[in-house]
């Protein structure tokens, strides 16, 4: 690994080497999660990017039932969004139960090369050696991110009955508020169903029919407000459901479907956010990056 002699660079490579988890690789000297990416720009400060262009945040609700499928679609997604000047962090949260609770995994910064305009002030070596390091440091955050969400996959336990989804994103919104980035991403691996002492979507095992204004109510009478500064947001899993959680009865009726979906985009919007995908539980839009943000694309 070539890169300029910083203690960034020297963590990187070690933990590249030695394939640390994130619990271990994410102990740089800023703490054990935040700044879990070592920087390459330690010889070369004055050139640093000053805010990261996107905020990249996945959510991963551990109640929920994901198959082979659904954890496969969720890394593609996050690879394809994990891209050169962004933020990115990997959440999990449960019910408020023991040994469960809402836990921001790991974060950190995929760094930006030094901008254009810059670029002839600093010497062939340094820019060569910074160049360098950017790859490795990318590779670096694709291996730690990758790990952070099976990490997290492997938390995951469907037969907690409560979930408390609303609170959690009320939480974690403030982490997306305060984001320096110029643009937010929310991921939100979930199936939507809220199951709390706030309000519950099921009846008995399966979904029910919930009136999405009345639903409304219920979480601004339970102070669960956020505010997610323009974010988008894109769920995967909604009403996905395990079979042993069903009890062999794993139809979601359309109607209940699309008052759920309603009641989240309600919620979102209330929430400075725009719910620009809602899978169900799988995305059909490819939800894609561009320098004004967000861009719906191709479908799937």
């Amino acid at each position: 690994m070539h890169c300029l002699p910083s203690l960034g660079c020297v963590l990187m490579a070690c933990a590249l080497g030695a394939g640390l988890l994130p619990e271990a690789a994410g102990r740089s000297a800023a703490g054990p999660r935040d700044n879990a990416i070592p920087s390459c720009y330690d010889q070369l400060r004055e050139y640093a990017p000053r805010n990261a262009a996107g905020d990249l945040t996945v959510i991963i609700d551990q109640t929920a039932y994901l198959d082979a499928r659904m954890r496969q679609i969720v890394r593609e997604t996050v690879d394809r969004l994990l891209r050169p000047g962004t933020n990115v962090s990997i959440a999990t949260f449960s019910a408020y139960l023991q040994g469960h609770y809402l836990d921001v995994l790991v974060a950190g910064q995929v760094e930006a090369p030094v901008e254009a305009g810059q670029r002839d002030f600093v010497s062939k070596r340094e820019l060569r050696q910074n160049d360098e390091c950017l790859r490795d440091q990318f590779a670096f955050a694709h291996r730690l991110v990758a790990k952070a969400l099976d990490g997290a996959f492997a938390g995951i336990d469907p037969n907690v009955e409560r979930s408390d989804i609303l609170a959690a994103l009320r939480d974690l919104s403030r982490r997306v508020r305060a984001a320096p980035a110029e643009a937010r991403l929310v991921v939100v691996v979930s199936d939507m169903l809220e199951n709390s002492s706030i309000t519950s979507f099921y009846q008995g095992n399966r979904l029910r029919g919930i009136d999405p204004d009345g639903e409304m109510r219920r979480a601004a009478a339970a102070g669960i407000k956020a505010d997610f500064r323009d974010a988008r947001v894109v769920v995967i899993g909604a009403g996905g459901i395990s079979s042993a959680r069903a009890g062999g009865q794993s139809y979601r009726d359309p109607r209940a479907m699309l008052a759920l979906e309603e009641f989240w985009r309600r919620w979102f919007a209330a929430s400075h956010a725009d719910l620009v995908e809602f899978g169900k539980p799988t995305p059909l839009v490819r939800v894609n990056w561009d320098q004004a943000g967000l861009r719906e694309t191709d479908a799937r």
